[in-house]
């Protein structure tokens, strides 16, 4: 691939519920990140309206783009390789030139054609993306960025990433992905009950609140972070996160005070915290010989769950926006911003 001068770089990473977006100059000056609502999961319409919007969003000098994806394992596809396909053909009607690349890890960048016929090392390979940019920076380390919907959890090791996996299967078995996430998680899949008025009540399998509602009411969130809908389409309020978590409890919200469900919250973030320690210590797991001083390198917009759990770790805790410039908005969207400023290094 040959990269005209003067072009700049546009990373893209397309998930089921958003489209994140980062823009580097010809330079490498990462000058735009942001995140756009697009729920893949109801059609591929929702991602053609996304981009349109990015776009609408993005300066109009001539720009490289270089996608990564996992929003090929929503449920609106028969199965991933389809996913990958149709997002490719989408991603091409819009941005249909020369300048187009899929991320396929290993810093490799593929073709249309080539995406849509090696679609295994397209699909879900965002991760792989953030944590070669932080192995340039960190010699050794744990990569940890939890994101709406899931965790990744990746060691970096003599500047190399070192994963055991590469599949979401594999990821999955090995601890390096952990499906829980600071926003879209439902509650029932982080326990099956909660305490309340001094009992362990059971906790009703429905989708009546999600991790969004705990770490708001713990003030960790507030609205302008959260850019899903809730599960009762109600704003994102103290007020309606207490009433949403009630609900889990077979209660309304009046049947408590703030400090009682506060404390129920604490409870979740309890038990979600433990499911991402618990994969912290399992890919650790894979190196006796870490220093305690290699730190936990936190991105995501629930990285401020990754600071708690490297206190936890008692290990020293690395903000991943110091490889990006330090731009507000990178660590909480880091594929996509790595993508822009990788292909920067590697195609300018």
């Amino acid at each position: 691939m040959t990269t005209q001068t003067n072009m700049a770089f546009c990373g893209w990473d397309i998930g089921g519920a958003h489209l994140k977006v980062a823009y580097a100059d010809a330079t490498g000056n990462l000058l735009h990140v942001f995140q756009l609502p697009c729920a893949l999961w109801k059609g591929i319409d929702a991602l053609n309206e996304s981009i349109r919007s990015a776009l609408a969003l993005l300066p109009k000098a001539t720009a490289g783009h270089y996608i990564t994806m996992t929003g090929e394992l929503v449920d609106a596809f028969p199965d991933r390789q389809e996913g990958v396909k149709a997002i490719v053909e989408t991603i091409d009607a819009h941005l249909n030139n020369s300048d187009v690349r899929f991320f396929a890890g290993q810093a490799t960048w593929l073709t249309k054609n080539q995406a849509i016929e090696q679609w295994q090392n397209i699909a879900s390979m965002n991760w792989q993306a953030s944590a070669l940019l932080a192995a340039q920076h960190i010699e050794q380390g744990l990569f940890i960025d939890i994101g709406s919907t899931t965790c990744d959890i990746i060691g970096i090791d003599r500047h190399q990433v070192s994963a055991t996996a590469t599949t979401d299967y594999g990821r999955q078995c090995s601890g390096e992905l952990v499906y829980t996430g600071a926003i879209r998680t439902p509650l029932i899949a982080i326990s099956d009950a909660a305490p309340l008025h001094g009992n362990r009540v059971s906790l009703a399998a429905e989708w009546f609140a999600s991790s969004a509602d705990i770490w708001l009411i713990l003030n960790q969130l507030n609205e302008s972070d959260i850019q899903d809908s809730s599960t009762d389409g109600q704003p994102w309020t103290q007020t309606h996160s207490q009433q949403r978590l009630a609900r889990m409890l077979g209660s309304d919200a009046r049947d408590a005070t703030d400090a009682q469900w506060q404390n129920v919250a604490a409870y979740f973030a309890e038990k979600q915290m433990q499911q991402i320690l618990n994969g912290c210590y399992q890919v650790l797991s894979q190196f006796p010989d870490w220093q305690p001083s290699s730190p936990i390198i936190g991105a995501g917009i629930g990285q401020f769950i990754v600071e708690k759990c490297a206190s936890r770790l008692n290990r020293p805790y690395v903000d991943y926006a110091a490889f990006c410039q330090h731009h507000p908005d990178a660590a909480s969207y880091a594929p996509a911003t790595a993508l822009a400023l990788l292909a920067a290094q590697q195609l300018s």
